[in-house]
């Protein structure tokens, strides 16, 4: 099964105190091809930053993902203006998620944490993994 995955799948099993790190590594294990959009991998980075990841930390474990055999890296370009029209009443904030949310509407499931985005994704009946967020 494939899934997009969302930034927050790769942060919370980078992160071994997360909340969800357990969660997210089983997760990742479980998806036979993972679909990584560009954005995904820019915010990762961001993420990795603000949490006090070093360069090469950060740079180890974006090669694990972009050198995994069951990721696919997506070029987002094709979805950047959908990823506008899916924002309907929300804010530009909520623009990565739209794009992320564009691709997973065509490729049908979506692997996410974000309870905002979750709850977006299944207005589109995209398929959730995990399928219950507590």
């Amino acid at each position: 099964m494939g899934a997009v995955i969302d930034s927050n799948v790769f942060i919370y099993a980078a992160v071994e105190d997360s909340e969800y790190h357990g969660s997210a590594m089983g997760l990742i294990h479980s998806i036979d091809r993972w679909i990584v959009p560009t954005i995904v991998v820019y915010e990762t980075v961001w993420n990795f930053k603000k949490l006090g990841f070093s360069n090469e930390e950060a740079r180890e474990l974006v090669e694990q993902i972009l050198f995994d055999p069951r990721a696919s890296l997506v070029d987002d370009r094709g979805y950047l203006l959908e990823g506008l029209n899916l924002l309907q009443s929300l804010s530009l904030r909520h623009y990565i998620d739209s794009v992320i949310l564009a691709i997973a509407r065509e490729t049908g499931t979506l692997a996410t944490y974000d309870k905002k985005l979750r709850s977006r994704a299944r207005k589109l009946n995209v398929k959730l993994l995990p399928e219950v967020v507590e």
